[in-house]
């Protein structure tokens, strides 16, 4: 049976603005399970492209819309339609974009983020507000997990925070707990020290939800 679909999409920029609405119905195919499926969620993409979760639908099934959503507050996420072949979709920290999604693409929409991990990244100094300055530059802006590797490796203690940086090129960030709100005070107790390295892995999460025709 027909599943109904509606929507809007809104566009301001600047002085302009662009409002769409969209309504249908999505057609009905012949399988074993004739209710329209969907998959929705959210996740956590790395440098190393992986695929959306399509749930419990199958490659029997078109898919028709991806609604995808970068919750970063600083750094991209990439988008592919193609395996990962090319990555022509670049979202924002912050925005959604709203994809059709053709039959040749089903179960095969990838995601990652742009920049590639930064490792022997020294600290310079901490702070008990979470601010925390490195001995160089950290090439692109984004969110980060940070783990210590050396002098002194705190690793095996569990520590590993987020740190987010705002400029392409900044040697300072702000560390978080993992929750990705919650400060982290480094200096108390010593948690990181000048003597510290860090690799650091860009992430980018995101929510979607992701419909069949």
């Amino acid at each position: 049976m027909p599943t109904s679909i509606n929507g809007n999409v809104r566009l301001t920029y600047g002085n302009h603005n662009h409002n769409e609405t969209f309504s249908g119905d999505s057609s009905g195919y012949s399988r074993t399970n004739t209710t329209s499926q969907y998959a929705a969620g959210g996740a956590r993409a790395v440098y190393a492209a992986a695929s959306v979760d399509t749930g419990t639908m199958g490659s029997s099934d078109p898919q028709g819309l991806l609604m995808i959503k970068n919750v970063n507050t600083s750094g991209s996420l990439f988008v592919s339609l193609d395996g990962g072949s090319n990555w022509d979709i670049k979202i924002p920290a912050g925005f959604v974009n709203l994809i059709s999604v053709g039959d040749d693409s089903s179960n095969i929409v990838k995601v990652k983020t742009g920049v590639a991990s930064q490792t022997s990244l020294g600290v310079a100094s901490v702070t008990t507000a979470g601010v925390i300055t490195f001995d160089a530059a950290v090439t692109t802006a984004g969110t980060y997990l940070v783990t210590a590797t050396a002098s002194p490796d705190r690793s095996s203690s569990g520590d590993l925070y987020i740190v987010k940086t705002t400029a392409d090129g900044a040697t300072t960030g702000t560390v978080y707990d993992l929750d990705g709100s919650t400060i982290k005070d480094l200096a108390t107790g010593t948690v990181f020290t000048a003597s510290t390295v860090v690799t650091l892995d860009s992430i980018v999460d995101y929510r979607y939800t992701l419909t069949e025709q």
